[in-house]
């Protein structure tokens, strides 16, 4: 089902996005493309301090990992509160509606108003979206790991589980997606307020998850990694493309390319 909508976010770039010349930030499909592939090519990259942050993540998620079950029990005894309204607001954040309408939105919206911060911010929320559920999805068939509703412990894998949903759990992929679009939406706000705050709905997509019994703690964080730094590396994209032109404020006006 993740795989099904990460299909539709790109088809709906493929169909409405391929308008237009190619610019340095001209938010198409063919943007998408060459992106895309700079996304692949960058763990070849990385230095040290991309190899840390790494190892804290693994760290943290293998900490947690100890104390999977102690969690799902806490949570088990408390069955009401995976009715609560703060739960469904992080399911549905993390879900199937938020995330496409909020794409749909803020792109449509940016070419009608010839908006570019929203046309942006619809671009990058569908680009991190793509690239954090094609890494969930590779490793979820790769790792197998068990989903706690089928009761045979955090630390049952069955690796190479393809389509196999009850051993699918590892990492969260509506956590990565609700991360990825809180992370873009905060890089996007100039209030620092607002910025922290957009961060509530990804955490209670995460405890969702939890409490509805699809994934472990261990599960959501790893996947919440996964889309805060995918969602980072989309804006941070941007931004530096955007940085390397300059349009002075003399007439008449010139552009200035710092390479």
């Amino acid at each position: 089902m993740k795989t099904f909508k990460s299909v539709l976010l790109l088809l709906f770039f493929a169909v409405i996005c391929e308008s237009g010349l190619f610019a340095e930030n001209a938010y198409n499909f063919s943007q998408l493309g060459s992106e895309s592939v700079d996304f692949i090519k960058q763990p070849g990259k990385w230095g040290w301090s991309d190899l840390l942050k790494l190892g804290v993540v693994v760290g943290g998620t293998a900490a947690i990992h100890q104390y999977d079950q102690s969690i799902r029990d806490f949570v088990l005894k408390h069955p009401k509160n995976a009715d609560s309204l703060p739960v469904k607001i992080g399911e549905q954040w993390g879900g199937y509606y938020v995330l496409p309408l909020s794409i749909v939105g803020f792109y449509i919206h940016g070419c009608l108003a010839d908006n570019n911060t929203t046309k942006k911010m619809g671009f990058e929320i569908a680009q991190g979206a793509i690239y954090a559920e094609t890494i969930s999805v590779i490793m979820k068939f790769g790792i197998g790991r068990a989903r706690p509703y089928t009761n045979e412990g955090p630390s049952h894998f069955k690796s190479f589980s393809f389509f196999d949903s009850n051993n699918n759990s590892f990492p969260a992929g509506h956590v990565d997606a609700a991360f990825v679009l809180s992370t873009v939406l905060s890089r996007n706000i100039d209030s620092k307020f607002w910025k922290v705050l957009v961060y509530v709905p990804a955490g209670l997509t995460a405890v969702s998850r939890v409490y509805r019994d699809y994934h472990w703690a261990s599960d959501c964080l790893f996947g919440a990694a996964i889309g805060y730094y995918v969602g980072t590396w989309v804006v941070d994209l941007h931004e530096k493309k955007e940085s390397k032109i300059h349009l002075s404020s003399t007439y008449p006006p010139t552009i200035q390319y710092d390479f």
